[in-house]
């Protein structure tokens, strides 16, 4: 489609080339000006977020504009993890987030190997507006362990280990 201008001599009008079809420039305008609302009205439903109750289990008392989503990761198979023999554990940075007080967060312990059988790998510690630590303790003993192996922060490391988190706050 190709849109042209041609000249009355009283007054200007586009035109858009399809075969057989010619509209004026201010049908198209319309057109397009409800194509627009059509999709940030949907866009708005999507981006609608609401807290419920905030982390203490209660009413938020914040306007919902001050809601904020961040979400982030240590960095598959860059996190610097710490520990000894059987535990190893990360402290998460989210102060750019911005938040006011402590949000709500949930998180993952994502890897190469080995991580879906540890224990509590995806449970934040001291967590506050700032940041949050992870722990994670040996591996969770079933029928399927067979060995007596101990996490240590060098394992961590080699099965690439991180978590990633979402975080969801009032930043006034």
């Amino acid at each position: 489609a190709v849109v042209s201008t041609q000249s009355t001599g009283e007054q200007e009008r586009s035109f858009l080339n399809l075969p057989g079809l010619g509209l004026s420039n201010m049908t198209l305008r319309i057109a397009l000006s409800v194509y627009i609302l059509l999709n940030l009205s949907t866009l708005c439903e999507l981006a609608d977020i609401r807290m419920m109750k905030d982390q203490s289990g209660v009413d938020p008392t914040n306007p919902t504009p001050c809601l904020r989503t961040c979400v982030g990761s240590t960095g598959y198979g860059t996190t610097e993890w710490t520990g000894g023999s059987g535990w190893v554990w990360i402290a998460v940075d989210i102060s750019k987030c911005g938040f006011i007080e402590t949000p709500i967060v949930t998180t993952s312990l994502n890897g190469a190997q080995y991580h879906w059988y540890t224990i509590a790998g995806t449970s934040p510690y001291g967590l506050t507006k700032s940041g949050f630590k992870i722990y994670v303790y040996g591996r969770a003993y079933s029928a399927y362990s067979d060995d007596d192996w101990k996490i240590t922060a060098s394992d961590a490391k080699n099965y690439k280990w991180n978590i990633n988190w979402n975080a969801v706050g009032y930043v006034c």
